[in-house]
């Protein structure tokens, strides 16, 4: 979005120092990546989490904001959430929408400075188109409230769901065998973040246990690539340390790329 526009940018119902806000409290490759149309959506999403906390109890202050978009140019369901950053909030969002029984195509996640942060997921139901099923929505909305505003685990349920479903059995020659697990990591040093690159065979709650394990060993997910073929994920995933202050250590990422590749490969 040019600076001219941002400039002038204004939205019905929305203080032009809110919206000014915005502008000044996020990186420029948010609005580069972003369109006007997204934009003004989140910028309405942020403001109704503000306004949420001005007149709800202090619980229900931490419940999210969700909007729920059909893209019909890529037959996907965009699912906008906007509330408080915290650590480990991608893996709960992502159990939630597990559990809600869509499949994630991929995601990104941006904070603001004033750590409200914005991540949408691209989601498909079980057949890989627009999700159509009101229900889905009504679960993953209470999942994820009893996760962020509870702090519920969801774990328990992700594995009775997991294990409801059969396996996927695959003949000899194809591709689950002859491609086997595998982990990679890259490094970004101008960004002082880590790509995390897993290939795995699919299954229920593999990105929820792949993004909990990334938390649990001190890192969170900004960014997640999700790609699935003949049963096959292929998951890309950008981290960053929990604690932002703290560089990276080497001996960290081999720890979690140990602790990666010992899940996908049992």
């Amino acid at each position: 979005m040019p600076q001219k526009n941002i400039l002038e940018h204004t939205i019905a119902g929305i203080a032009a120092e809110e919206v000014e806000a915005h502008f000044s409290l996020l990186p420029e490759r948010y609005f580069i990546n972003t369109s006007s149309a997204e934009v003004d959506r989140h910028i309405k999403m942020v403001n109704a989490l503000l306004n949420q906390i001005k007149t709800a109890e202090s619980i229900g202050s931490l419940a999210p904001i969700v909007n729920w978009r059909d893209d019909l140019n890529t037959n996907m369901t965009i699912v906008n959430i906007v509330t408080w950053d915290r650590a480990g909030l991608f893996y709960k969002l992502a159990g939630a929408l597990t559990l809600a029984g869509v499949n994630i195509e991929r995601s990104k996640a941006i904070s603001r400075a004033d750590h409200i942060t914005i991540d949408t997921f691209y989601v498909t139901d079980s057949k890989g188109g627009m999700v159509v099923s009101n229900t889905a929505k009504e679960i993953f909305n209470s999942y994820i409230k009893k996760a962020l505003v509870h702090g519920k685990r969801l774990k328990a349920e992700i594995d009775r769901l997991e294990a409801r479903h059969d396996q996927p059995s695959f003949k000899q020659g194809s591709l689950a065998l002859t491609s086997p697990a595998k982990v990679d990591f890259y490094h970004e040093l101008s960004n002082r973040r880590t790509i995390v690159e897993v290939q795995a065979v699919d299954r229920i709650g593999l990105l929820y246990d792949l993004a909990r394990l990334i938390y649990a060993n001190g890192f969170d997910v900004t960014f997640a690539r999700i790609a699935t073929e003949r049963n096959i994920a292929i998951d890309t995933f950008y981290i960053e340390n929990i604690n932002a202050r703290k560089p990276i250590e080497a001996h960290s990422l081999l720890k979690l790329r140990e602790a990666i590749t010992t899940m996908v490969q049992s």
